[in-house]
């Protein structure tokens, strides 16, 4: 019998780029006007400069990524008490608002970036979003923003559109770093029953969704602190929403006949990623655990696609896969349009 095609599609920051969201490098940067506007830059400089003497806010090549100043801040906080005898100039109190300050920022602009990026939805975006609906593929973004939530789910938003329901046919977007729209019991106790979906969870432990996606802001000045993982070196995953999140993204990959990574250039230091990763090409030759300790019969070497503009990036994931994989040295839109998915809704 032929095996049902099954696709995965992997993305990451190469994909929200082309709608002009920022990178890991050029982040702080693009950034630093909003953070001028809100009256956080100078607090924030001074924990950059602290780090890098020679930071200046005028010169782009003295920036750290947003990923290297959060790794620093958050050893920082975690050795502020074993290395000074007394607080000094700054407490550790401080050092976590400045913290979340920079991330609540990142979090309302990437809201207005997917207005921006709605408004004038590329045509190679619709053909993205077509074909994931006809083939009823996983996605697996390790992105928070919420262009394909809404493009693929629109009002029907629910905890089986993210992965969290098996009982739904897909389409299923699963976010292992976490998303803009989603929020812990604390910050959507204020939040109508009709505005909002719960994805697992009890009590203060409790985690929903909102539907319609909303800002971090409301319209009464409240300010909500999204579920997400900050990009930082050595991230945490002690929510169980995580757990569940990285143990169906396993399960999505063991069976997966061909993998899609579209602008997800598997960072040497995401080692969370490339371990699950290469956890789910493993089940696909050797077959997915199963409770009792026995595996699954395995579904076989999937087909894998790389589209990226660095063959540094094929490398790293061919080393993870464990088998050559079709690259194609161009960015998304391109390869959509010349190479890539093709849809009914095209070929009309």
């Amino acid at each position: 019998m032929e095996q049902k095609k099954k696709v995965v599609y992997v993305v990451g920051a190469g994909l929200s780029a082309g709608l002009n969201f920022p990178t890991i490098r050029n982040l702080l940067p693009r950034l630093w006007g909003r953070l001028e506007n809100v009256g956080i830059d100078t607090e924030i400089a001074n924990v950059i400069r602290f780090h890098h003497p020679n930071f200046n806010a005028n010169i782009c090549d003295t920036y750290p990524t947003i990923e290297q100043l959060l790794s620093e801040m958050k050893v920082n906080a975690e050795l502020f008490q074993s290395t000074r005898p007394a607080t000094g100039n700054f407490s550790s109190e401080q050092l976590d608002d400045c913290r979340g300050n920079l991330l609540q920022e990142m979090a309302i602009w990437f809201h207005d970036l997917k207005k921006t990026a709605l408004k004038s939805k590329p045509a190679w975006l619709h053909d993205l979003v077509n074909a994931i609906k006809e083939e009823e593929a996983t996605i697996i973004s390790f992105n928070w923003d919420l262009i394909l939530d809404q493009l693929l789910f629109g009002a029907a938003l629910d905890k089986g559109s993210y992965g969290l329901d098996r009982r739904k046919k897909g389409p299923h977007l699963i976010k292992p770093h976490g998303s803009l729209n989603w929020y812990r019991s604390s910050a959507a106790s204020p939040i109508k029953n009709d505005k909002k979906f719960s994805l697992g969870g009890t009590g203060e432990a409790e985690v929903f969704g909102f539907r319609p996606l909303r800002g971090v802001r409301s319209k009464k000045g409240r300010r909500y602190m999204p579920l997400i993982v900050p990009p930082v070196y050595t991230k945490q995953f002690d929510e169980p929403l995580f757990q569940k999140l990285w143990q169906e993204t396993v399960r999505q990959l063991s069976i997966a006949t061909e993998v899609r990574f579209l602008g997800f250039s598997l960072a040497e230091a995401d080692f969370h990623a490339r371990f699950v990763l290469r956890c789910g090409f493993y089940n696909q030759e050797h077959g997915a655990l199963k409770k009792d300790g026995q595996r699954e019969t395995a579904t076989g070497r999937a087909k894998v696609i790389v589209v990226d503009l660095s063959c540094e990036t094929l490398k790293r994931i061919e080393s993870t896969v464990g088998w050559g994989c079709e690259f194609y040295r161009m960015n998304i839109a391109d390869w959509i349009q010349e190479n890539g998915i093709k849809t009914h809704d095209a070929e009309r």
